[in-house]
């Protein structure tokens, strides 16, 4: 544990040692450090399948010199390992670089020296981890229980309270200490051969408080009511449709379709439908959107806690700030490392993220959104005569290189003539992205915003983010179903 404290302390005098290393050998280094504890819990069918508790440990060391990176992940916390492996990184960098034909310069920024800390109203380490187990117990309760109908039940809950480090060549140093937290629900409900699902989930960043919200009281029942209702819902018949999106697949399409392919990675490797597109109308007029990452979105929203997919800075030090990546319809952004910032001459806009010390950063998004206009839903509603309301999202696939994307919604229901009909299930929609950013016919306002959380996945890492905007209305969708 000696070492484990160890950890956290860097005094003035072994950052001058670092400094000193590195001056005339490599233009860039950064050290993160950080100490996690958390818990794991996973019931299925009212039976446990995992309880866990960990403490985890981690310093990595990253440096940077023309071109080429190292980067060493350190099993032993002490100061002198710390000092000889920041040696074998620097070798590392110049290595890298003397293999490297593309070469550039990293983009100095602004040191930042503080300390962030959030503030729980009931951490996480003073709740006993039976408290949680009876948490969990009680979501799978209410889910077994709401219908014979239901045949399969899962929850999990998973916490984290850590302590991280951050220190760069430029003077940078910053000490979190975060807490976050996620409960899941999963329910399926069988009836005449026919299975459906209803999942929810409530992730945030704050403390147990957060449990004793009415999302998360009502998760698992509204898992069940979800997974019961569409066992009585008709498959449609495929064709294209005029569609209205609710805020969760409005926000998985921004995310998903477009949000990826706005990062600049992929636009540097060829990966992406806007390469080239800065300055260029992609959508129509009203459509603007935005990735606002920053601490305080919660409290926007009238919540009692921060969003999953914010952070105070992300992990290259680079502070968290809002992003404006298209501007009534004009690409005005992409969204940065520190690396592809550099390359394209451009500030670091804090989207460096890694899921852990041991992971190189990436460029990712945060909490990714489209701004709500002036239509409210019924009036989307009315204003169509022949589509489908689209509501949750399931699955779904999307290619940032062709502008591709199918998903599959959970919920629908049918509109004719103005008026909502039957609900429909095993809905699938898709398209071309940049096609249907000029499709969409109604864009709503703030009383129909909404949020979602989730893990995004790239490049082998898992990332918390959040994404939303208003309901939306997209003309001539193409619409698939089982039949």
């Amino acid at each position: 544990m000696a070492e484990d404290n160890e950890l956290l302390l860097f005094p003035d005098d072994l950052i001058d040692q670092l400094h000193d290393k590195a001056r005339n050998k490599v233009e860039y280094w950064d050290i993160r450090a950080g100490l996690s504890k958390g818990n794991t819990i996973e019931f299925s069918d009212e039976k446990s399948k995992e309880i866990t508790s960990y403490l985890l440990t981690g310093c990595s060391i990253r440096t940077f010199n023309e071109g080429g990176w190292g980067f060493r992940v350190l099993k032993s916390a002490s100061k002198q390992n710390l000092l000889d492996e920041f040696d074998n990184a620097i070798k590392l960098a110049k290595l890298s670089s003397s293999l490297c034909k593309f070469k550039f310069h990293i983009k100095e920024k602004d040191a930042l020296t503080q300390d962030f800390k959030i503030n729980s109203k009931r951490k996480l380490e003073d709740v006993d981890i039976t408290e949680k187990i009876e948490l969990v117990k009680g979501h799978e309760s209410i889910a077994s229980n709401y219908s014979k109908l239901i045949k399969n039940t899962r929850t999990i809950y998973l916490d984290s309270h850590v302590n991280l480090v951050f220190l760069d060549a430029y003077g940078t140093k910053v000490n979190q200490e975060l807490e976050i937290l996620r409960l899941f629900s999963s329910v399926y409900a069988q009836s005449k051969g026919i299975i459906q699902n209803g999942t929810n989930s409530i992730g945030a960043v704050g403390g147990f408080e957060v449990m004793n919200t009415e999302k998360a009281i009502s998760l698992s029942k509204k898992s069940s009511e979800q997974a019961i209702n569409l066992l009585n819902a008709k498959s449609p018949l495929g064709g294209s449709f005029r569609v209205i999106l609710d805020s969760k697949l409005t926000g998985t399409f921004i995310h998903e379709a477009l949000g990826h392919a706005c990062e600049a990675d992929l636009v540097l490797n060829k990966e992406s439908i806007l390469i080239g597109k800065i300055g260029e109308k992609i959508a129509i007029e009203d459509v603007s959107v935005i990735d606002d990452p920053r601490f305080g979105q919660g409290e926007k929203l009238n919540l009692p806690y921060e969003l999953f997919g914010c952070y105070f800075i992300d992990e290259e030090g680079t502070p968290a700030q809002k992003t404006v990546i298209i501007k009534h319809g004009v690409l005005q952004n992409f969204i940065h490392s520190l690396e592809t910032a550099s390359r394209m001459n451009h500030d670091p806009n804090g989207h460096g993220r890694a899921n852990s010390n041991s992971s190189k950063p990436q460029v990712r998004m945060g909490f990714t959104f489209l701004e709500p206009k002036d239509w409210n839903l019924d009036e989307m509603i009315e204003d169509t005569k022949q589509g489908i309301l689209c509501e949750d999202f399931q699955y779904g696939y999307t290619d940032p290189t062709t502008g591709n994307f199918q998903f599959k919604c959970r919920i629908s229901t049918k509109i004719e003539n103005g008026e909502k009909k039957e609900n429909l299930r095993d809905v699938s929609f898709g398209g071309m992205t940049l096609d249907v950013l000029k499709k969409i016919s109604a864009i709503g306002n703030e009383s129909t915003f909404n949020y979602s959380d989730g893990i995004c996945g790239k490049g082998g890492q898992g990332i918390r983010v959040c994404d939303g905007g208003p309901y939306i209305r997209i003309d001539d969708l193409t619409v698939g179903g089982l039949n």
